[in-house]
């Protein structure tokens, strides 16, 4: 297995933040510091997405022809508390758990936006799975104060062996994964262009990729790579590193940006040990890649597969996900390889996936003389 504590460092750092979607703030504040210090430029849009971007010029090498956005959302499925009522409080689930929330007796803790939180546990019963409410009660009387959010009281990141064990890999993995890139790409002295992209609201229907996108923020020739951890499937299997995504539920991705994946991807095979890295068409939900690509950019993806996500859905308890250390520090360093210059499409990479391309892009005139023969004789 590759070393990089920093990664794990970063990893730990944000899965011990809780976060769901329109309450990203103790998410972003820890990218935003983690920017910082890496001398890293960032901004937030207006809809409090972060975009960060390194660009360096060296003379005498190339610049990439087309920057790289690596692209992750900052939220995990949780609930809005929209009503206290003494000790009961009304929740709206914000994405999609397993409906054994409606059945069973959950812990939770509820954070409130002075930094306190508290103890509660839903009722079981009197949800509505259509309009997505539900009640809890506080296992205390607490004067809880509106706005707040709650989120499943499971561990916060904890590692066994060669797998790490949290509440909110999906996908705080993807957000330090790129910015596990992003710090050691600022400490290196080549050219490059990478844009860091940390989305809100992905959970409840992709909003702040959507709002982003639609927005122009990033130049059009830019090559999208969503980062998501997603469940596994046949062909993306825990323990046989990342998943270069090819496509979602909706959307076959772009070639030309998966290319710059397969060129890494040769890279990593020629490594000593080899970094293993799948590739697979993650049918199990839509991601950000399929924005991007509906507002005209080439995009593709990575995914870390991922066990138990979003706490067990479809499955009959809540539980932490989990994904393997291996997996996330090969899925960073094919990250690293894919947003270093060498590997921007239009530059030669010879024995990597564009010299693939360029064959196939050749006609072969010595069998097409044989077909072309063949085929008059049986005329």
């Amino acid at each position: 297995m590759q070393d990089n504590p920093r990664a794990l460092e970063i990893l730990e750092t944000l899965c011990r933040q809780p976060a769901t979607s329109y309450f990203e703030d103790n998410v972003s504040r820890e990218v935003e510091r983690m920017l910082t210090d890496a001398s890293i430029p960032w901004e937030q849009d207006d809809y409090g997405n972060i975009i960060a971007r390194l660009t360096r010029r060296n003379e005498s090498d190339p610049m990439p022809s087309r920057p790289v956005a690596l692209v992750a959302h900052m939220d995990h499925p949780g609930f809005d508390v929209i009503n206290v009522d003494g000790r009961r409080l009304t929740l709206k689930m914000l994405g999609r758990v397993s409906d054994v929330i409606y059945e069973q007796q959950v812990d939770l803790v509820v954070h409130c936006a002075d930094g306190s939180s508290c103890a509660a546990r839903t009722t079981g019963q009197d949800g509505d799975m259509e309009s997505r409410v539900l009640y809890a009660d506080l296992t205390q009387q607490n004067d809880l104060v509106l706005p707040a959010f709650a989120v499943f009281d499971l561990v916060d990141c904890e590692f066994r062996d060669n797998t790490v064990f949290a509440r909110a890999l999906d996908d705080l993995a993807g957000c330090a994964a790129t910015l596990s890139v992003m710090e050691t790409l600022a400490e290196e002295n080549g050219p490059v262009d990478v844009i860091g992209v940390f989305t809100r609201a992905e959970e409840i229907g992709l909003i702040g990729a959507r709002l982003l996108a639609a927005t122009g923020s990033l130049p059009k020739e830019t090559l999208v790579i969503s980062i998501e951890s997603s469940r596994t499937l046949p062909g993306a299997e825990q323990g046989n590193g990342p998943v270069i995504r090819v496509g979602d539920a909706l959307s076959t991705f772009s070639q030309s940006a998966e290319e710059i994946l397969q060129t890494a991807r040769v890279t990593l095979q020629r490594r000593d040990p080899p970094i293993p890295v799948q590739r697979q068409l993650m049918s199990g939900g839509v991601c950000e890649a399929s924005v991007f690509l509906a507002h005209g950019y080439d995009s593709t993806g990575v995914a870390f597969p991922l066990a138990h996500y979003h706490n067990g859905f479809g499955e009959d308890s809540i539980q932490a996900e989990n994904i393997t250390v291996s997996d996330f520090l090969g899925g960073v360093e094919l990250l690293l390889e894919a947003s270093r210059p060498i590997h921007v499409p239009d530059q030669e990479t010879p024995g990597g996936a564009q010299s693939l391309y360029e064959r196939l892009r050749q006609a072969p005139e010595e069998e097409g003389s044989r077909l072309r023969s063949i085929a008059q004789r049986a005329g």
